[in-house]
This record gives C-alpha cells, sequence and structure tokens, in this order.
C-alpha cells in the first residue's frame, strides 16, 4: 500500500497543533513524517454518524501516536491496534453499557474516540486533558507487556519502578494534594501511565520541576523528551530502524 505525502496543508496543521512538531530538528522531523504517513496509511479509522474533517481527525490522531513513540522502535503497535473508530460525540459502549469520550479495548485492538473531545484536547494545549494521547497511552502500554524486545522491558521495568513510587510513604499522597493529575489516573497503574503521558506531552517542564524523578521514568519508558531535545539526543533518534 502506497502512503500518502504530506501536504503543506497536512504539515501546518501538525505545526498548529503539536508545538514540538516545529521544534524538532530536521532530520528527526522527517522521521516523524515518514512515521506518520505510514499510521494514517495502514490503520483502519472508521468513522460513524456525522463526523467532520475526517482527514484532519486522522492526521491529528496519527501524529499524536506516532509524536508519543518518536523514541521507540516499536511504534506500529501492530500487536496491540489495528483499527481507531470515531464517533461525533459521546457514544454508548454495548461492552460497558455506559456512555463513554474514549476508550481502549484491547480484545478488539481498537481505540475509541468522540471527535468533539478530540478537538477540545488540542484547542486547549496546556491543561493536561489530550484523549487521544491517553487511549494511545493505553494501547502503547498493551503492546509492551507483550513483547520480549529490550525496549518492551525497558517500558515494563519503568511501569515497575511507578508501583514502587506509589507504594512508597507520602508519595501517593503527593500526588494527590498537587491537584496536577486529575483524579482518574489514580484507579490504577495503567489508568495513571495514561494520565501522566498526557501530563508529559502538554505540560514537561511543570512536571519536570514537581515531579522529576517520575519525569524520568516516563522519558526513559518512551525514550523521548517533550521538554527539550539534547543534540545527542536527536541524532540517534534520526536514525530510522
Amino acid at each position: 500500500m502506497r502512503t500518502k505525502p504530506l501536504s503543506a496543508k497536512d504539515k501546518q496543521l501538525l505545526v498548529d497543533n503539536f508545538a514540538i512538531y516545529s521544534e524538532l530538528p530536521i532530520s528527526l522531523r522527517e522521521k516523524c513524517d515518514k512515521r506518520i504517513m505510514w499510521f494514517r496509511s495502514r490503520k483502519k479509522f472508521i468513522f460513524y454518524g456525522q463526523v467532520d474533517k475526517k482527514e484532519e481527525l486522522k492526521l491529528l490522531l496519527s501524529a499524536s501516536a506516532i509524536l508519543m513513540t518518536l523514541g521507540l522502535k516499536d511504534y506500529k503497535m501492530r500487536q496491540s491496534l489495528l483499527r481507531i473508530i470515531v464517533y461525533p460525540s459521546k457514544y454508548y459502549s454495548r461492552i460497558n453499557r455506559r456512555h463513554h469520550l474514549g476508550e481502549y479495548n484491547p480484545g478488539f485492538k481498537t481505540a475509541i474516540f468522540s471527535a468533539d473531545t478530540i478537538w477540545e484536547g488540542f484547542r486547549i494545549s496546556d491543561d493536561n486533558l489530550n484523549l487521544a494521547l491517553h487511549e494511545f497511552a493505553h494501547a502503547l502500554s498493551f503492546q509492551m507487556i507483550r513483547k520480549s524486545s529490550w525496549e518492551s522491558r525497558k517500558f515494563r521495568v519503568g511501569l515497575k519502578k511507578i508501583k514502587e513510587l506509589f507504594l512508597r510513604e507520602g508519595y501517593a499522597q503527593k500526588l494527590a494534594d498537587s491537584n496536577y493529575f486529575r483524579e482518574y489516573g489514580m484507579t490504577n497503574l495503567q489508568e495513571f501511565f495514561s494520565v501522566a503521558v498526557e501530563n508529559y506531552a502538554e505540560t514537561p517542564q511543570k512536571f519536570l520541576a514537581d515531579f522529576p524523578e517520575l519525569y524520568g521514568i516516563i522519558q526513559k519508558m518512551l525514550g523521548f523528551d517533550f521538554q527539550i531535545i539534547p543534540k545527542q539526543f536527536s541524532g540517534e533518534l534520526a536514525v530510522e530502524s
């Protein structure tokens, strides 16, 4: 299947919605573009109801997944994500028998979104609420837990370290008292990781300042720093596997 190249309009949409995109070194941006093109063309996008701006949503969702995994070799998530379903707004899940704004279903290897919530996540870029990042973080975690590669093992070590932080006396209370991570993240380890990825991408400076140890763990898990792109790091990431 031929991949559709990114147009000038596509790239402008990325600049408008991802502050970090324009900051990427040229070589790394080319790698990012190539991966976005692959993701957009290989994942099955399904739209239900009257969803506007389908092509724009395809691009934004693809870019969300790719920027989150830009520091990883395994960005394709073949074992955890086959299809992406988009509804116009809040939808009813027959599986859970309740309404959702978005969800990830590992059994069907499907991420499901409400379009209006996706747009809201990009409209406010620093509120640490981004549905696209949240659900793709679930898909990434599901992928990494089941693989045996070196970076998968490194990812699982990160999850273990996050769990150890929670068990450290006073740490969970510190997280709760800060009001920096939304309460839903305290549901379980997987939910906290997905919530933390939203914060990591949207407000990295505050994350690093307030919770440096946790920030460092997430950085190692993803292999990419949303706050700073070191020169040696950009050169390393520019080599496509």
